[in-house]
């Protein structure tokens, strides 16, 4: 291959049969794709079946890198895992951090193709160009944590990518584990468990080319991590991580609380970021990494002292103000615990919400709870929940399908309050106080994915932007620009954090093109982004999901924020904009005319209509 950065390969690894061994990675896939995000929809839009059943053989599972991963770009060390979602059916790509990645690429490989099924549980152990796989039986049923311990304890100083007891037991949000990061939305560990694949290990001691001259490359990643290092936002992270995000939204009610019901939160002031400062025992850093936003807290639960990874925005809302819950280390435990059962957080706080609010109702009874009480509040149920969900036991069998399926089962008007779009659960923006991050939750290719657009940047935060975060005009545009900025991003793989670190497009351009020696401009740049967004596009129709799917929860549509200063959002006249702006016809599918001009038209279903592009 004459682009650097790439091995140039893929480990293929057939579960059924056993048989291992190599596929290309092509020139033609890197210029059009760049890797990650990009080059696996394209590997799997080739491969899978239209309206593939994830828990089925024929759903495969993709792990890749980015041509970052093993050099010094800073927050390059991301590792992407695709596959068709058993939660939302939609084509869905997760990420995690760590030190995965690089040492995949130093092993001499771009990524790992898994197909088939293997008949009791194995693990993928991969060493410097040779893999094989071995009996996994003994590890499974443990956690993430000690399977990872155990593994490196029988193989040696490997990195492990693994799943808990929730990925095995076909939890639909179920997560895949690294260290203490975690692919986590879509249910990428649910498929990696139907698989009875419990874990991949690898270890690799070479190296990465790049296209630029030493000395030039190394200065220019010098000055991308002083770039990165000295921004007063990275700073902020690096102290106290997404924390401090909380308190901000409560303050101008934007902060959803009780299943979205309210914006205000009665006890944030345990949640923001001054109670998380005083437990931090030490900073950790992904690979390659100058942020270190990362950290190491211990705390003291019920007797106990228990270490973990600091919790995040996203979890620390999930389950806890979003289900009213205001002990800080019950949440805290809470989110361990899913870490080391395998589940992501954001959907399992989110179903725990959707059944207090269904038992508050009335559509759960007492005799349905398995003796616990599923009162708004309760900081004792976290723990028992999140082991019945992982392990599909009682009430936990219901809600390990996430709330689409568990209010289809329900009936009733419990559609009303299951808060998701294309069956993923709303992470933790208020899209009646954000209607960019609205539209996008509406459009976004995998449902309400707050990282396929982080429209806050602009709405809010005055990063990319400055717009009225109630109003509807230029979100569209926001929207469409930020979801094609962000699909390079998860290409290359980088950081979505680094959006509010003085980064720019062109910044990415010119760290594409030092690796691989490319000629990427930024028009270049959003036209493979705009590539990378029509062909998930194209996936999600092949699998029967399309623009009759692009809409917010009748909650969101209907009620107004109670406690907050935001009404009901209709997003109609953005959504028609946005069609427009993408070249989609009314029905929301690309036209010819814009595959076409995308270097898709080899790809493009035979009923796409001709039409503006």
């Amino acid at each position: 291959m004459k682009y650097k950065g790439y091995t140039g390969r893929l480990l293929r690894v057939d579960l059924g049969s056993g048989a291992i061994g190599e596929i290309p990675v092509t020139e033609e896939q890197a210029a059009r794709f760049v890797g990650g995000r990009g080059m696996a929809t394209e590997i799997l839009y080739r491969r899978l079946p239209a309206g593939v059943d994830p828990f089925s053989e024929a759903n495969d599972l993709l792990v890749l890198t980015g041509p970052a991963a093993g050099t010094p770009f800073p927050t390059g060390s991301r590792t992407a895992v695709a596959t068709v979602s058993p939660l939302t059916m939609t084509l869905s790509t997760g990420y995690m951090g760590g030190h995965f990645a690089p040492e995949l690429k130093y092993a001499g490989y771009d990524g790992i193709l898994v197909t088939g099924r293997a008949e009791r549980p194995v693990m993928l152990v991969i060493q410097d160009g040779r893999a094989g796989l071995q009996d996994a039986s003994h590890l499974w049923g443990l956690d993430t944590q000690v399977t990872q311990e155990e593994i490196t304890r029988a193989v040696g100083p490997v990195k492990v990518m693994c799943i808990g007891p929730a990925g095995e037991h076909g939890v639909r949000y179920a997560a895949i584990a690294h260290e203490q990061h975690l692919v986590g939305r879509g249910g990428a560990g649910a498929v990696m468990g139907f698989k009875n694949l419990k874990a991949i290990a690898v270890r690799g001691t070479g190296s990465v080319q790049v296209a630029a001259d030493p000395d030039l490359f190394f200065a220019r990643m010098r000055e991308m991590q002083s770039i990165i290092q000295e921004d007063p936002i990275a700073r902020r992270f690096r102290q106290i991580g997404t924390a401090s995000g909380m308190p901000k939204k409560n303050k101008i009610g934007a902060l959803p609380t009780r299943n979205f019901q309210r914006g205000v939160f009665d006890h944030v002031e345990h949640f923001g970021p001054e109670p998380l400062v005083e437990m931090i025992q030490r900073y950790e850093s992904c690979a390659h990494c100058p942020v270190s936003c990362g950290s190491v807290v211990r705390f003291d639960f019920n007797g106990e002292s228990i270490v973990s990874e600091r919790i995040e925005h996203e979890s620390h809302w999930a389950l806890g103000p979003l289900c009213d819950v205001g002990d800080l280390r019950a949440v805290l435990k809470a989110s361990d615990t899913c870490d080391r059962l395998g589940l992501d957080t954001i959907s399992a706080g989110a179903s725990i919400a959707f059944a207090m609010e269904a038992r508050e109702r009335g559509l759960l009874r007492d005799e349905d709870l398995d003796g616990l009480d599923l009162r708004w509040g309760d900081p004792t149920l976290l723990d028992p929940l999140l082991d019945r969900i992982a392990r599909r036991q009682g009430i936990g069998d219901l809600l390990a399908d996430g709330v689409r399926l568990a209010a289809e089962k329900l009936g009733g008007d419990a559609h009303y309050f299951a808060m998701h779009t294309k069956g993923l659960e709303l992470s933790a923006f208020e899209p009646r106080a954000f209607t960019g991050m609205g539209l996008n939750f509406a459009t976004a290719s995998r449902g309400a994915d707050h990282n396929r657009a982080f429209t806050i940047a602009a709405e809010y935060y005055g990063i990319l932007g400055d717009l009225d975060r109630h109003a509807h005009e230029g979100k569209a545009k926001m929207v469409k620009e930020l979801q094609d900025f962000s699909a390079v991003i998860d290409s290359i793989i980088a950081c979505m954090f680094t959006i509010d670190f003085s980064t720019d497009v062109q910044l990415f351009s010119d760290a594409i093109n030092l690796i691989t020696g490319m000629e990427i401009d930024p028009d270049e740049y959003y036209r493979i982004g705009e590539r990378i967004s029509n062909l998930e596009r194209l996936f999600n129709l092949r699998q029967g999901i399309g623009g009759e799917q692009d809409r917010l929860p009748p909650r969101i549509q209907r009620e107004a924020v109670a406690e907050g200063d935001a009404g009901p959002l209709d997003i109609k006249a953005m959504l028609r904009e946005y069609y427009d702006l993408r070249g989609w016809d009314e029905s929301g599918a690309p036209t010819r005319e814009r595959l076409r001009a995308l270097d898709l038209i080899d790809l493009a279903p035979h009923e796409a209509k001709e039409g503006a592009g």
